[in-house]
């Protein structure tokens, strides 16, 4: 009985591995990771989420939404749109620093002439953040798209309709 349970379980995970995480197609979330499309592994590790592709580092990103998309443009061979998301991630988290940078000086002991050109200079990072995560969600938005239409010629090259409110909905 333990025996025949034991070689059932095995055969389910046979399958899990085979059907869910090797499927093109497949985002799966466990804990801190993150399996994507049957070849990228994404980690988070100390606020940062590595990207492995068969289990080779690929790049660094700031969110998981970002590095998945990051994926998706690899995955479709999307070159100028993975270097755009790698560059974008990389000045936001830059000018995101400098802002915290920044409002800590103003909370410190400074003379009241620094603290009004430290403000200045604050609203313009901010503005220029604000920018830059434009640029990055319109980014992540052609991935999504791209990630949705591939979905959508795999299944209608299997006579299925894809459901688009269920597409990529892990980016």
């Amino acid at each position: 009985m333990v025996d025949s349970q034991f070689r059932g379980l095995k055969i389910l995970d046979k399958i899990a591995q085979d059907h869910l995480f090797n499927n093109p197609n497949s985002v799966l979330k466990a804990g801190n990771t993150i399996q994507a499309f049957g070849v990228y592994t994404i980690k988070k590790q100390n606020n940062q989420f590595i990207v492995y592709k068969n289990r080779v580092c690929m790049v660094e990103l700031s969110n998981a939404k970002n590095s998945l998309a990051w994926c998706v443009a690899d995955k479709y061979k999307l070159t100028y749109l993975k270097e755009q998301i790698l560059e974008l991630d990389k000045r936001l988290n830059w000018k995101q620093a400098e802002i915290e940078f920044l409002k800590n000086v103003i909370n410190s002991k400074v003379d009241m002439s620094r603290k009004f050109a430290v403000e200045d200079k604050l609203q313009t990072l901010i503005m220029k953040a604000g920018e830059v995560k434009k640029q990055l969600n319109k980014c992540v938005n052609s991935a999504k798209y791209y990630q949705q239409k591939g979905f959508e010629n795999e299944t209608s090259r299997l006579g299925l309709k894809a459901s688009s409110g269920t597409i990529a909905k892990g980016i």
